[in-house]
C-alpha cells in the first residue's frame, strides 16, 4: 500500500447508502436516510445515514457513528485491516499491504486442501474412531460439516502424499504447519491419528488447525505453530460463525475449548465462541468489543483458571487500569459493556451443561456474576487477610474499580466487600479514599520530549489558528496525545468520532484501550497499515512546551474538534427532516441540547504565558 492516504480513494469510490442498505433496511427522511439501529433494538428509528457526508450515526442508545470503515468494522467485528481489505477489494482499489508475502494466499489455499482431505478421512474406514467418538457427544452430520471436523490418518505420510498429488510445494505445507521436517531433511505429516478442528480467521478463511487425541496419548490437543496466517492469539475459535448471533442476542459466551463451541452450536446456542487457551488476549476482546454490550466469561475456576481470568481481566479487558477510564471506556461508558465470570462446578464443563437439556445451560449463564462480585471474594482470597496490611492490600487492588463505579452500586459493594473482609462499611470507604492512585506509565521509555523545534517555525498556537484543513487539526491533538501521557486524563474524556480519518480513530481506540503502556509495546501490537500512520503523527516536530500549555493546546483542540462534531450532528438531524412538516418536538428538544453543547465548546481555556 503506497499510503494510508488509499482510504480517501477507498471513500471516494463507494457510497456509504449502498453499503449500509445492504445491511439496514433504510427509508428516504428529507435529505438523508433514516433506519431502526442495527446495533440496538429500538422502536422508533434513530439511525442516521448522511449522503452528503458519507456517513452514519445512531442518535439512540449507541450513540456511535462513522463513515463506511466505521461502520463495515462494528457491523461485522473486524479490525482496521480486514475492513480495509474488504473495501479495497470492492471499490477496485489495488492495494499491497506491508504484512501480505507472495505465499498468504498459497498458504490458505494449501489449508483449504488439507481441510478437504481431513474431512473426507473422516468418512473413511479408518475414521471409524473419529466418527464413534462424535456420536458419543452427540454431534451429527450437519454440525461437523458446519465446523469442517476432520480426521488425519495414522499414516505419517497420508497428508504430505494428498498435497504432493495435487502439485503442492511441500516446503509451504511445512510453513503452513501441515508437515513436520525432521532432522535429517525428510518431511512427514505434522497432525495424525487425530481429530482435526479446522480455525478459521474473522473472514472464515481457514488459518490453522486444532487436533485432539483419541486415544490416551498426551498431550491431548495440539494445534498448529504459528506460522504468518495463524496466531492462536489473535483468533476466537468459532467467531466467524458466532458474530451474527452474538450480534442478535446482544450477549457473547467465552468458552475454553473446540469441543464447548461445536456442542454448543449443536444445541442452539450459537453466540459462544472460545479462547482456544486459559486467558483472552487483547487482540481477541478487540475482536468482540463491538458487537455486543453483555459478555460471559465460561472459564474453568480452579487455581489455574481463576489465575488466568484474572490475567486477562486485568490485561485484556483491562478493568484495573484507571488511566482509561473516559466515556468510551468498554466497561463503564454511557452504554458499557456487561462483564460476567460463569464458575462452573468444579469438575464440570459447559459441553456438560449444554449436553445435559433441560435448559441447564441457559440456566447457568443467566447465574454468571457481575464481575465485581466474581472479583470480591476471589481477590480477597488471594491475599491473607488475617495478617497485617492483608486487607488494605485486598481494598488497594480493587480501588480502581470502585473509584469508577455510580455512587449507588458503590454503595452496595461497599458492603459486600466489607462481609468479605470481616470489616465495615466505613472501614472499607475509609480505605478506599486513601488507596494509591496509579502513576501514569510514560510511552517513551527513553523520556524524549516530543516537543522539539518546529521545522516550519510555527508556534503551538499559530498550528491551531492556522489548522484549518481538518486532517492538520487532527493530526496535531494525536500528536499531542500519543507524546504527552500526562494528558491521559483530557484524552480520555473524548470519542474517537472526534478524528475524521478511519485510522485515527482506530489508533485512538486502540491507544485508549492499551492502557499506560509502553510505547514499544504499543507500537508492536498495532496492525503494520496503523503503524506507519502512527510513526507519522509521532514524528511531527512541535515547538516547546511546558506540561501546562501543552495540556491548554490540547483543550483548544479537542474544543474545535468536539464543535466539528456537534455540528454535523445537528446538520444530520435537520437534513432527516421532511420537508414541509414543522419540526417534532423530539427534533426540537434535540436541537436545543446540541445547540447547548456547541455553546460550551467556545467556553475560553484559560492561556498560559508561553515560555521560550
Amino acid at each position: 500500500m503506497k499510503s494510508l492516504a488509499d482510504t480517501d480513494e477507498i471513500k471516494s469510490r463507494l457510497d456509504v447508502v449502498e453499503i449500509v442498505s445492504e445491511r439496514v433496511q433504510l427509508q428516504r427522511a428529507g435529505r438523508n436516510y433514516k433506519a431502526n439501529c442495527p446495533f440496538h433494538n429500538e422502536k422508533t428509528p434513530s439511525f442516521i445515514v448522511d449522503p452528503s457526508r458519507q456517513s452514519w450515526r445512531c442518535f439512540g442508545q449507541c450513540a456511535s457513528g462513522g463513515d463506511v470503515f466505521s461502520f463495515i468494522m462494528k457491523i461485522d467485528g473486524l479490525e482496521f485491516g480486514d475492513a480495509l481489505r474488504m473495501l479495497a477489494q470492492r471499490a477496485g482499489v489495488e492495494v499491497t499491504f506491508k504484512e501480505d508475502t507472495p505465499d498468504r494466499d498459497d498458504f490458505f489455499a494449501i489449508n483449504g486442501v488439507a481441510l478437504k482431505f481431513y474431512m473426507e478421512a473422516l468418512l473413511s474406514d479408518e475414521g471409524i474412531s473419529a466418527r464413534n467418538y462424535l456420536d458419543q457427544r452427540g454431534l451429527g452430520d450437519n454440525i461437523r460439516q458446519k465446523f469442517g471436523i476432520g480426521y488425519s490418518p495414522k499414516g505419517k505420510s497420508s497428508l504430505k502424499a494428498h498435497l504432493a498429488f495435487h502439485d503442492i510445494d511441500l516446503d509451504k505445507a511445512v510453513e503452513c504447519g501441515l508437515l513436520n521436517r525432521t532432522g535429517d531433511g525428510t518431511t512427514r505429516d505434522f497432525f495424525w491419528g487425530r481429530l482435526m478442528f479446522p480455525i478459521h480467521n474473522r473472514t472464515g478463511q481457514v488459518a490453522g488447525f486444532g487436533a485432539r487425541s483419541l486415544d490416551d496419548s498426551m498431550p491431548k490437543y495440539i494445534n498448529t505453530s504459528a506460522t504468518p496466517i495463524f496466531d492462536k492469539s489473535r483468533i476466537l475459535y468459532g467467531f466467524h460463525i458466532a458474530r451474527d448471533a452474538i450480534r442478535k442476542a446482544d450477549e457473547g459466551v467465552i468458552v475454553e475449548g473446540y469441543m464447548d463451541v461445536i456442542a454448543a452450536h449443536e444445541h442452539g446456542y450459537e453466540n459462544v465462541v472460545a479462547s482456544m487457551g486459559t486467558a483472552v488476549t487483547t487482540e481477541q476482546v478487540r475482536q468482540l468489543r463491538n458487537l455486543a454490550a453483555s459478555y460471559v466469561l465460561a472459564l474453568d475456576q480452579d487455581e489455574a483458571g481463576q489465575e488466568a481470568t484474572l490475567r486477562s481481566l486485568e490485561s485484556s479487558w483491562r478493568i484495573f487500569n484507571e488511566s482509561t477510564r473516559g466515556k468510551s471506556d468498554p466497561l463503564f461508558s454511557a452504554g458499557p459493556i456487561k462483564l460476567k465470570v460463569l464458575s462452573l462446578p468444579e469438575g464440570k464443563d459447559p459441553d456438560e451443561f449444554i449436553r445435559s437439556g433441560n435448559g441447564e445451560w441457559e440456566k447457568v449463564v443467566a447465574s454468571a456474576a457481575h464481575v465485581i462480585d466474581y472479583l470480591i471474594p476471589v481477590v480477597a482470597g488471594r491475599f491473607d487477610v488475617r495478617s497485617p496490611g492483608g486487607k488494605g492490600m485486598v481494598v488497594n487492588a480493587l480501588a480502581p474499580l470502585f473509584r469508577s463505579m455510580d455512587p449507588f452500586d458503590m454503595e452496595d459493594y461497599l458492603n459486600k466487600l466489607a462481609n468479605e473482609l470481616e470489616s465495615t462499611p466505613e472501614v472499607v470507604r475509609a480505605a478506599l479514599q486513601s488507596a494509591p492512585r496509579p502513576k501514569a506509565n510514560a510511552r517513551n521509555p527513553k523520556g524524549n520530549d516530543r516537543f522539539r523545534a518546529s521545522a516550519d517555525g510555527l508556534s503551538p498556537d499559530s498550528k491551531i489558528n492556522e489548522a484549518t484543513n481538518d486532517t492538520k487539526l487532527d493530526e496535531y491533538a494525536l500528536s499531542l496525545i500519543f507524546g504527552k501521557p500526562g494528558l491521559r486524563f483530557i484524552a480520555s474524556k473524548i470519542s474517537s468520532e472526534y478524528f475524521r480519518r478511519p485510522e485515527d480513530r482506530e489508533l485512538f481506540t486502540l491507544w485508549e484501550s492499551g492502557g499506560a503502556v509502553l510505547e514499544d509495546e504499543f507500537t508492536n501490537a498495532l496492525d503494520p497499515l496503523l503503524k506507519d500512520r502512527y510513526d507519522f503523527i509521532s514524528s511531527l516536530e512541535l515547538v516547546p512546551a511546558t506540561d501546562r500549555e501543552a495540556e491548554t493546546d490540547l483543550e483548544v483542540c479537542l474544543k474545535r474538534l468536539e464543535r466539528r462534531l456537534l455540528h454535523e450532528h445537528r446538520d444530520s438531524l435537520i437534513s432527516a427532516q421532511e420537508s414541509g412538516h414543522p419540526p417534532s418536538s423530539e427534533l426540537q428538544d434535540s436541537l436545543t441540547k446540541l445547540d447547548r453543547k456547541i455553546r460550551e465548546t467556545y467556553e475560553t481555556v484559560e492561556t498560559p504565558t508561553r515560555t521560550t
